[in-house]
Parts: structure tokens; sequence; C-alpha cells
């Protein structure tokens, strides 16, 4: 059987089911007219493109119904390709469609165009990739420029509060010196000497940390590894900070091969172990300890502080690395803080390649830990 006949005998079989598929189909559009131009029939999906204020005849705009009336075709087909419908100062519609001529009456029969829906949709999709894109860099930017806005408010809420404050100390202590120290004993200007040195030095410490963070966030500090000992490091933290520990008869330990040498920018890595050993200090119980370990192989080196102070909660965990957190509270002994020392601690850490963590416990002290990857090397390896 030919392909024509199979067809005829398609439309005899199924006749009713094909006139009420096309006829309510939502991709074809059927219109039938005579050769007046009046409409015989147009399906639902033709006739919501229609312009209900004119004519049907007058909806078909390219090529008009008064155009293909004036054909003389050899055949029934009159006319393949896009037609135009609805109105010329308003929305219309281009439909690849047939149309056809026979006696007194034309028939279109069109549709929606796929390799041009295709296009269309492949347009829509490289148009929604190029919005998913800028809307993933509008949310970057938003985040760089709330982290901008909380290192701003972060940076005038120290020069405010907590330069001021030990500022404003240190003038009290110096006046009531000069004011006093001829009726005082000399074991009164001692302790007030001491004062006077503590706060000296917690201020420098902290306008340190402050150059030091400026100076990360410009961009201004740059990695310089070479070998170096791990011990010579620890010894010269404490004695940067061994008072606090004695003010508080804190023992510092060391868990490590004092031989074990580390692969790490002195500098930061001093910077990163003053910061943490000088936290459990002031998390840290009076007579308390606080240990620093290292372990490593030939891919990385850990090193811990660990305490078993006041401890974190793990709400709170989560905004130690965030500015915008904004997390600080006082030490066991009502100690001050800004937490910048934790977030200078994270960018050295990652200028080394390097990643930091914590475990807390509320209560029962805090662990923090660092990895300096592919960087330890064996003093038994270098001998």
């Amino acid at each position: 059987m030919n392909r024509k006949g199979l067809i005829s005998q398609i439309l005899d079989n199924w006749r009713d089911e094909f006139k009420l598929s096309v006829a309510d189909n939502p991709s074809i559009y059927i219109a039938l007219f005579d050769t007046q131009g009046e409409l015989i029939f147009a399906n639902k999906t033709l006739k919501s493109f229609f312009v209900p204020d004119i004519p049907p005849k007058d909806n078909f705009l390219n090529p008009s119904l008064k155009r293909l009336l004036q054909m003389t075709p050899k055949e029934t087909l009159i006319y393949s390709g896009y037609v135009t419908i609805g109105g010329y100062d308003r929305e219309n519609v281009s439909l690849l469609g047939k149309i056809y001529r026979k006696e007194n009456e034309l028939l279109f029969v069109g549709g929606g165009d796929i390799r041009q829906l295709l296009e269309q949709n492949a347009q829509l999709f490289d148009l929604n990739s190029e919005i998913n894109a800028l809307q993933r860099q509008l949310t970057k930017e938003k985040v760089m420029l709330e982290e901008a806005n909380a290192a701003k408010d972060k940076f005038f809420s120290i020069i405010a509060h907590d330069l001021k404050n030990p500022f404003n100390a240190l003038l009290g202590f110096s006046e009531f010196l000069l004011e006093n120290y001829r009726e005082m004993a000399t074991s009164e200007i001692e302790e007030q000497l001491v004062l006077l040195r503590d706060t000296s030095k917690h201020t420098f410490s902290l306008l340190e940390d402050l150059l030091t963070w400026s100076k990360a966030q410009r961009g201004k500090i740059e990695c310089k590894p070479h070998i170096v000992k791990f011990k010579t490091i620890c010894d010269e933290v404490r004695a940067l900070i061994g008072y606090l520990a004695d003010e508080k008869e804190i023992a510092l330990v060391l868990e490590a091969d004092t031989e074990i040498d580390v692969y790490a920018d002195a500098n930061m890595l001093k910077t990163i172990l003053r910061n943490l050993v000088s936290n459990a200090i002031k998390f840290s119980y009076r007579g308390g300890k606080i240990t620093t370990r290292v372990t490593g192989d030939d891919k990385a080196v850990t090193i811990s502080v660990e305490d078993h102070g006041k401890g974190i909660s793990h709400e709170n965990q989560g905004k130690l690395w965030n500015l915008a957190g904004k997390y600080t509270t006082s030490g066991t002994e009502n100690e001050s803080g800004t937490g910048l020392g934790l977030l200078i601690c994270k960018e050295f850490v990652a200028a080394h390649g390097g990643k930091i963590r914590v475990e807390s416990e509320e209560g029962k002290g805090s662990k923090f830990i660092f990895t300096l990857p592919l960087n330890i090397i064996n003093s038994h390896m270098s001998a």
C-alpha cells in the first residue's frame, strides 16, 4: 500500500478523531474562507491571534487574502511559507503554513516552525545562562561589599572603642603617678608601673594586629616560606606573651619533636601562634594548662593549640571566621578582645594553602587546629 493510500485509510477509519484533534490542537492553526473573503471556519487556536475589531480576512497581513485570491495556480497549493496574522498597529505573529484553493474556497493550515522554536529556545538558554552568571556575580559582589562594610565598621569600632579605652587607662595611670608619686610607697609605684606596662603591651599588641590585618586586607603582606625550627618559633612566642600566662598561673606546654622543622613564613607562623596562644590564655581559668602539639607526615603538618577554659557554643563557632559575625566575648577574668586575631590567623593559614578549624564545647575548652600542607620536613631527612 502506498503512502497516499495509507493516509486515506487512516482518514476513513479515524475521521472523527482527526477532526477533533486537529480542531483543538494548540499547535495547529486552521482557517477556511470563501472567495469573497468571508470566514467559514477557524479553530480556537487561530482565533486567539485575530484582532477582534477588524474582519477576519483583514487579519491576514502578509500575504493578504486579496493577493491570494488573485493567484491563478495550476494546483490546489497556492502558497507555502510564513503567514503574518494580526494587526499592523499591534502585536502580530508569523506562522509557517500552507494555503490551498479548491473551487470557491481557501484553506489555511499552519503551525509553529520547530526549527525556529529550537533556535529561540537556544537563544533563551544562552540568555538565561548570561542572566544566571550576572546574578552569581552580583551575589559575589554583594558579599564582597558586605564584607568591606563589615571591615570598615570593625575598623572604626576598634579605633573608637578598643584603642581609645586603653589610651584612657594609660593617661589615667600616668596622671595618677604624676600627682601622687611623692606620697606613694615604692610598692604602690611599682604596682602602677606594672599596670602601665601591661596596658601598653596590650595596646601595642592590639595596634599590631590592626595594622597587620589592614595590610592583609590590602594584599600588602607576602608569604615567604622557608625551613624554620618549630621550637624556635614557639620560644619566641613564649617570650612575647609568656607574662600573660604567668599572671594567670597557666602552664604553656609544647608537645612536639624539639628538632622538627616546618616550611613556613616565620613571621606569619609566629603571628598565628601568638594569637592562638594569647586567645587560649584569655579564655583559660587560673592555674590551667595550654598545650601546643605538632604532628605531620610527608604531606602536611598539623598544629593545634588546646585549652580547658570557657569553650565556645556551636552557634558561635561559625562566627569566629566571619568579620560580619561580630563575635567577641570577654575572657575568664574579663579580658577584652576584638576578634581580629582569629581573622588574621585564617588569612595567614590560607596564604600557606592550609585550613584552620576549631573543636570546642562550652565549659570544657577549645582546640584550634591548622594545617600547612606539604610543608613538613623531618629533621632526620634534612640531616
